[in-house]
């Protein structure tokens, strides 16, 4: 039962893969960009961006200001965003002042949400 050395015990069996979890990048009130933002894991942006996104996981939080185009497997807006949104799911919440355009498979409005623009809610790809 211990006799077993200790890399042994921590050996795991080639079945077993083990998944990284995603980058996270928060970027908090205060933080202005000018350009351009890549990133291929969970960005949650509070701050002030004049430029394109694209990114797996968006988050515009309550103080969080983007201008330009937006595209991402997942995009959810507490603050404000002026552009296009192309993703599979969007949600405005209530707090969301959103103008521009959305291309997506999934999109939520919450109740209270201000929106301006023109939505497209695509079939999703069943090939």
């Amino acid at each position: 039962m211990f006799s077993k050395s200790k890399d042994e015990n921590l050996k795991l069996s080639k079945d077993v893969s083990v998944k990284p979890a995603p980058r996270r990048s928060l970027l908090h009130d205060g933080i202005v960009i000018k350009g351009d933002w890549q990133s291929d894991g969970v960005v949650e942006f509070g701050g002030e961006i004049t430029g394109d996104l694209t990114v797996d996981i968006l988050v515009v939080t309550g103080t969080g200001k983007v201008d330009g185009n937006v595209r991402a497997r997942s995009v959810t807006v507490e603050g404000s965003l002026k552009g296009t949104i192309s993703a599979l799911e969007v949600v405005l919440s209530s707090t969301a002042i959103f103008t521009g355009e959305i291309v997506a498979e999934s999109i939520r409005i919450d109740f209270g949400a201000n929106v301006e623009g023109h939505l497209k809610a695509t079939a999703k790809d069943t090939a």
